[in-house]
Parts: C-alpha cells; structure tokens; sequence
C-alpha cells in the first residue's frame, strides 16, 4: 500500500486502486481486456480505438471518484503488477531495474507515441520489452496515462511488486 497516495496494480483484465486509506476499487479493464475488446486484437490499434481505451479508464475512474473524491486530490501514485513493471523497462530501456522507479508522466507519453505506431514486430526490438508483453504494452500505456492524465499527476513510482495477485496475473 502507497502510504501517501493510490496504489494501482494493473491485472490482465482489471485494474485494482487501494487508497492510503485503505480503500479499494476496481476498473473493470485491464491491458488484455483493452487489446481483446477495444483494440479488437488490431496491431497497431487505430486511433479512434487508443482514444476509446483512454476514455474507458477515465470514465471507470470517474465512477471511483464519484464514490470516493478525496482520490482526486492523492499526492503520489504506485502502479504495481507485472504490466506496470513492463511498462517501467521500456521507458528506461532495460529488465534491469530497481525495486521501485521513479517515472514522469512526459517519459510515460513519449513511450506511449512511439509503441502505438508500431506492430508487434516492430516493438520486438524495444530494449527492456520482453515477448510476453508485446500485444499488452500498448494498452498498458492506455491505463498509465488514463489515470496519470486524470489525476493530474506529474510522475508515478513503478514498484517491483505484485499487489493482491490472482491467478489472472500469472503468464
């Protein structure tokens, strides 16, 4: 748990928030659910489909900051999950990475405009991507900056640790 802000562990198909609090929330989108309904499994996804996906993680948080405003105020944020992890290497270019790292949102939004115009076997040759991450990186970048975007946040920590795993999580 993030002491001082949101943890958000990105699963497959869902997108779990726990606020310092101890609140928790659920989006009911995660990066495979993402590529399997709103990219409809196209590679690179259309542009119309990226401004879906974002659209359907900014309106899913809406909903948990109808239920919970104080969230629109958190100072910091942690995202967790191995899609947020495979997120954080391709922004620094290695699998080598600290247990936690610190990323700003413009890195965050220079990754997303390069991967979203390549195909999957373009991506192959990102440094720091690996295989099992290729068809969901995209629509984990949709996730980050759907929340980052939203919450107004300038930065996210990126953790080395998978928060309430569930079966969904292993590859």
């Amino acid at each position: 748990m993030n002491l001082d802000g949101l943890t958000v562990t990105i699963h497959d198909r869902r997108t779990h928030l726990e606020t310092s609090g101890g609140a928790t929330h659920t989006i009911p989108l995660g990066p495979v659910s993402i590529v399997e309904d709103v990219f409809e499994r196209r590679d690179p996804p259309a542009p119309a489909q990226l401004t879906n996906a974002l659209g359907a993680v900014h309106d899913h948080l809406d909903d948990v900051l109808i239920e919970e405003p104080n969230v629109a105020a958190t100072p910091s944020i942690v995202f967790g999950g191995h899609h947020a992890r495979s997120l954080a290497r391709v922004e620094v270019g290695s699998v080598d990475l600290p247990d936690t790292c610190r990323i700003e949102r413009a890195a965050i939004d220079d990754v997303f405009r390069t991967i979203v115009a390549e195909g999957q076997a373009e991506r192959r040759h990102n440094p720091g991507l690996d295989d099992a991450h290729l068809d969901t990186i995209v629509a984990t970048c949709c996730i980050v900056l759907a929340i980052m975007r939203r919450l107004a946040l300038h930065d996210a920590v990126f953790a080395d640790t998978v928060l309430h795993e569930t079966d969904e999580d292993v590859i």
